[in-house]
């Protein structure tokens, strides 16, 4: 901790004392031909035009700021006109149930419920329902014996006996 302190208050701004010396002009490079004088002359003129746009705003204040209101209402009205549910209308035909229990459980609970998630959708959901595999230790919760995931493969739309918005209701039910 002593050297970290020795370096910041005596050696560090002494070091910057002999890096920051001003340079006389003509010592820049001005006239340095090739890339590098191409480059300095190109971040030089950018630079320039930079200030010069900036100080174009800043004399005309009144103009930019009704611009920015524009946009800022703009914002706000593309922001409310967004759809906000969170299942879409347009169904995958795939879903995913994730299931976790109280850390420390075992690895046969955690099989134990993923049972009944698989048996709960091939039994009472399969009129929707084609397939079910299911994951035990791994979720995106987490991984470990505590966590499972199930993938949820549906049936057809020509083979449905229910409404999109009746399927999107028992998903998030189950």
């Amino acid at each position: 901790m002593a050297l970290s302190v020795l370096v910041a208050l005596i050696l560090t701004p002494a070091l910057c004392a002999t890096m920051l010396k001003p340079i006389a002009k003509g010592d820049h490079g001005e006239g340095k031909k090739g890339f590098f004088g191409w480059f300095n002359r190109m971040f030089e003129k950018s630079t320039h035009h930079y200030t010069d746009s900036v100080g174009g705003i800043l004399r005309s204040t009144g103009r930019y700021l009704v611009l920015y209101l524009i946009i800022v209402v703009g914002m706000a009205y593309l922001f409310v006109r967004l759809p906000s549910s969170f299942l879409p209308d347009e169904d995958q035909g795939v879903f995913m149930t994730m299931v976790q229990l109280p850390a420390g459980a075992t690895q046969e609970r955690t099989q134990k419920v993923l049972n009944e998630v698989t048996n709960y959708y091939l039994t009472k959901e399969k009129n929707n329902v084609e397939s079910v595999f299911a994951v035990n230790g791994f979720g995106f919760a987490g991984r470990g014996q505590n966590t499972g995931i199930a993938f949820v493969s549906l049936k057809d739309w020509a083979d449905l006996s229910m409404k999109l918005q009746r399927r999107s209701g028992r998903r998030k039910q189950s």
